[in-house]
C-alpha cells in the first residue's frame, strides 16, 4: 500500500475540538455521602406558646465537607415555612443552626449501618432532653 492509497482511506475532518469537551463529564464525578444535622425552630405569634424545635438528619451526597456544608445550609433554608395554624395563629418554621455535617464512612446502607454518632459529657443534659411524641408534634 503506497503512502497514497493510505491517505485516501484517511479521517474525517470533524473540525476544531473544545478542549473543555474533553475534561471529564461533570456527572462522571464522584460523590461522596454525607449526614448533615440541622435544628429547625418554629415560633409563633401566640402569647402563651413556646418554641418548638426539630433536629432533621439529611442525607446528602457532595464532592467535599464544603460543598456538603452549603448543601445542607440550602436545604435547611428550603424548609423554611410561615401558615396559620388551626387557631389563626402565625407559625414560623426557620432553620437555627446545621448543627454538623460529617462524611458517612460506610455508605453501603446494610441494616445497621451507622449514620451518625456524637460524644457527650453531660449525661444528665442529655437525660433532661425530652422528644416530642409523634402526637405531641
Amino acid at each position: 500500500m503506497s503512502g497514497n492509497d493510505f491517505d485516501a482511506i484517511g479521517s474525517i475532518n470533524i473540525g476544531p475540538i473544545d478542549p473543555r469537551e474533553l475534561q471529564q463529564d461533570e456527572s462522571a464525578v464522584e460523590l461522596d455521602h454525607y449526614v448533615a444535622v440541622l435544628l429547625l425552630e418554629a415560633t409563633s405569634d401566640a402569647a402563651d406558646h413556646e418554641p418548638l424545635y426539630e433536629e432533621s438528619f439529611v442525607l446528602l451526597k457532595a464532592e467535599s465537607e464544603e460543598e456538603a456544608a452549603e448543601k445542607a445550609a440550602d436545604h435547611g433554608k428550603q424548609q423554611e415555612t410561615s401558615y396559620q395554624n388551626e387557631n389563626h395563629e402565625l407559625i414560623t418554621w426557620k432553620l437555627k443552626q446545621v448543627v454538623e455535617v460529617k462524611p458517612l464512612e460506610d455508605a453501603t446502607f446494610d441494616d445497621g449501618t451507622e449514620l451518625y454518632s456524637r460524644f457527650f459529657r453531660n449525661y444528665q443534659a442529655y437525660k433532661s432532653f425530652e422528644p416530642l411524641t409523634e402526637e405531641e408534634a
